[in-house]
């Protein structure tokens, strides 16, 4: 906790003060990151806005969020192949769960009827994250995460792949 408030350039105990332990200062972190995710959500009113327009407002500010912070996915992932202890009744991340699927409910009539929103969700957070989780595949396809090209590009992607499976009809 010490090395922790040094590289902060905090006092050494000020880290200590807020957090009872390095699990709870690494539960805040997580639970920070996903409040903002929850927060991305709500931006897109699935209700309001029809679904298509919320639908690529909420995936364009995901992935603007994800490029933005490339180690939110290196950190999550790690925990999850480390067995999610610190991710479960995480309240952030169960919040953010639920907003998302809030939001889908909310345009529910507008998916063809096999389709599970949860699903819907989950395919929409793995095709935002596995080219950064999967950089070696990305490149040896030729795609560049790192380049100016590479984020609009997989937006369109991932809002086309997202909307096509999903809607009754376009």
């Amino acid at each position: 906790m010490a090395e922790i408030g040094a590289a902060a350039k905090l006092s050494r105990a000020t880290p200590s003060y807020f957090f009872r332990s390095k699990e709870d200062l690494y539960r805040a972190v997580l639970g920070r990151a996903f409040e903002e995710t929850a927060e991305l959500i709500n931006t897109a009113d699935f209700g309001a806005d029809g679904f298509e327009e919320a639908m690529t407002k909420a995936v364009s500010n995901y992935l603007d969020f994800l490029a933005s912070r490339p180690s939110f996915v290196r950190l999550v992932v790690r925990e999850c192949l480390d067995g999610g202890r610190y991710l479960e009744r995480l309240p952030e991340h169960l919040a953010a769960i639920a907003k998302g699927m809030s939001a889908f409910d909310k345009g529910r009539r507008r998916l063809r009827g096999r389709i599970d929103a949860r699903h819907l969700l989950l395919s929409g957070i793995s095709l935002c994250w596995f080219p950064i989780v999967a950089r070696p595949l990305t490149a040896d396809l030729g795609l560049h995460p790192e380049s100016k090209a590479f984020l609009p590009e997989r937006k369109k992607q991932v809002i086309e792949l997202l909307l096509y499976g999903a809607l009754t009809s376009r």
